[in-house]
């Protein structure tokens, strides 16, 4: 009957590990599942439940040394992604800002060009990555007669263009995805720290080697201070006075 509970736990502690490797997979950068919607993905949530609740509760007589193992393995990995999501945000952030000034720039070379001006003094800024494209739009903007074919085309081009930059429509969605799944991060590292301090102090109590007590310690420095000034005193002399008979004979 012993045995049967044995195996039995044990099984079911390997499923559990699987979960927790299932749910790895699931925040794999590289991973195909989306947690956008993870607030109303009721599955995502009771996967983590599910780890959770078998980890606050589970019988430790035999330490689940792999289940603590793999919950660590896990907060680590979100805690580095959250953080490089952190930083992700600032990056669209930032470049979200810049699009919308290169859109305000452009929509006034736009309206220079459509004056019949030169583009010469906006040469410059037109050769950076995002706006060099348009160079040929604009001066055919500048030197082409209203309402041509080209003309149309040209002008299309560019007020696509700006729309575009103004809204950075890829920025917003990759924001969201980044916000979303550090969402979804932090949940998991909320719900499984319990766990971990619980299963931690119940290793802790176990297996680890207390540390030498601060008076200990301080009474090993007195002594060893102690032995050093007997010989210094004593011992050391006579030993020296050892080696020089023994040099002179």
């Amino acid at each position: 009957m012993e045995n049967v509970e044995t195996v039995e736990k044990t099984v079911e502690l390997q499923k559990i590990v699987q979960k927790l490797e299932k749910l790895e997979k699931m925040i794999n950068p590289n991973s195909k599942k989306s947690l956008i919607m993870w607030e109303e993905d009721d599955s995502f949530k009771k996967l983590i439940s599910t780890i959770k609740e078998y980890a606050l509760s589970c019988n430790v007589d035999e330490f689940p040394v792999e289940l603590l193992d793999k919950l660590k393995a896990l907060k680590a990995d979100s805690t580095s992604q959250i953080e490089e999501g952190t930083k992700r945000v600032e990056e669209l952030k930032h470049q979200a800002k810049v699009n919308v000034e290169l859109s305000e720039f452009l929509s006034t070379i736009y309206v220079s060009a459509m004056a019949g001006n030169s583009l010469d003094e906006y040469e410059e800024k037109l050769s950076c990555e995002e706006l060099c494209s348009m160079k040929e739009h604009l001066q055919t903007i500048s030197t082409t007669v209203p309402d041509t074919e080209e003309y149309v085309k040209a002008e299309k081009a560019v007020k696509s263009k700006i729309s575009n930059l103004e809204n950075s429509v890829h920025i917003t969605i990759d924001l969201e995805r980044t916000i979303s799944k550090g969402g979804a991060l932090e949940y998991i590292c909320a719900e499984i720290t319990p766990a971990i301090e619980r299963l931690q102090a119940e290793y802790d109590a176990r297996y680890a080697v207390p540390e030498p007590e601060e008076d200990v310690i301080t009474a090993l420095a007195v002594r060893k201070t102690l032995s050093e000034k007997i010989y210094d005193a004593i011992i050391r002399p006579f030993a020296n006075l050892f080696r020089r008979k023994s040099k002179v004979k």
